[in-house]
């Protein structure tokens, strides 16, 4: 591992040692203390860092990562790219200057004044020549959401999406501000997640499940997770993905019931003493389930202030991610521990 990286796992490894310390007295008998990934922050320059952007989705279009606004109209009609050279420069230096991030025209053809209720897009993914994208909106019925299907312009140097191909999906909870959050592509479908499936609020959670041109392929079940899913990675061969699994403190409508991550897992050490919960939760995609993948869950370091993570994509040997507008934009790098 680079020198940079080197010595920031090594200041993480000393202030993980005296949070141990700290919260040796509070930890709960019930659940295994467990080693914390440490976070490295990118710093970032440029309109992406106002609060106001609100990065809702990440994902690698080739070797580009793309950062999508919840509202991309706020930077007239673009999205954001940085390259992977740029990323891994930026972590092999010893002295790394801020990346302001490209803009990257994102044409959603007047979809977001076509649909009633609209409150933003909520997730993206790539698949060759073609990417996906889900929204929000609110109705009189409730939360819906879109799914909707776009091509990639040259280089992924423009988004344009289909707007007469799409779909639409119905909230499993009753819930505001919830919605299908989270696509996946395994082979030659694609994959919705709910944000909400505890066990309080939507005892048994599906994943919505479509052909490339969006024609229903029915569901599949999902196994009951507290707390948000706002994300989740590619998957591999093995039909593994990681998944962001968090939690504010103030989101009492999601009534969180027992944590079964942490009984069979663990708890991070930051989060022995802590309300907020920052975790990735791997999964893997079955025939007719997606199921735990049976890898112990990886806890953040956590910091004073939650972070409201939206977006992930694996990077390295480990992860990239971002938060929204809480407590501000950030991209990180995630060191992963049990990363398979």
């Amino acid at each position: 591992m680079k020198k940079a990286i080197q010595i920031f796992l090594c200041l993480a490894f000393i202030l993980g040692l005296a949070a141990c310390r700290k919260t040796d007295e509070t930890v709960s008998e019930s659940y295994e203390v467990v080693e914390e990934a440490a976070v490295l922050e990118i710093n970032l320059s440029g309109p992406i860092t106002r609060a106001q952007a609100e990065v809702s989705a990440m994902a690698w279009c080739g070797d580009r990562l793309i950062l999508v606004p919840q509202y991309p109209g706020m930077y007239e009609g673009n999205v954001f790219s940085i390259s992977s050279e740029e990323l891994t420069a930026y972590l092999e230096s010893d002295a790394p200057e801020a990346i302001e991030p490209v803009s990257v025209s994102f044409d959603d053809e007047g979809f977001s004044d076509q649909v009633s209720g609209f409150e933003g897009f909520e997730a993206i993914v790539f698949n060759g020549e073609t990417f996906y994208v889900t929204s929000e909106t609110r109705g009189e019925d409730g939360m819906l959401s879109y799914l909707v299907r776009g091509t990639v312009k040259g280089d992924c140097e423009g988004l344009v999406l289909e707007t007469d191909v799409k779909t639409t999906i119905q909230a499993q909870a009753d819930l505001s501000n919830m919605s299908d959050e989270t696509l996946l592509i395994n082979q030659t479908r694609v994959y919705t997640i709910y944000e909400a499936n505890g066990v309080n609020v939507n005892p048994d959670p599906v994943a919505h499940v479509f052909d490339l041109s969006l024609d229903p392929a029915g569901e599949v079940s999902l196994p009951n997770i507290e707390y948000r899913i706002t994300d989740a990675t590619t998957v591999d061969e093995d039909g593994i993905f990681w998944a962001i699994n968090y939690f504010y403190p103030g989101d009492t409508k999601l009534k969180p019931g027992e944590d079964k991550i942490a009984t069979a897992f663990g708890i991070g050490t930051t989060h022995q003493s802590a309300e907020q919960v920052e975790r990735l939760v791997a999964f893997q995609v079955g025939e007719d389930a997606i199921t735990l993948a049976g890898i112990p869950s990886i806890y953040l370091t956590l910091d004073e202030e939650s972070n409201n993570w939206e977006g992930i994509v694996r990077y390295m040997d480990g992860f990239l991610m971002v938060t929204d507008e809480y407590p501000t934009t950030r991209l990180v790098y995630v060191v992963g521990i049990g990363n398979e």
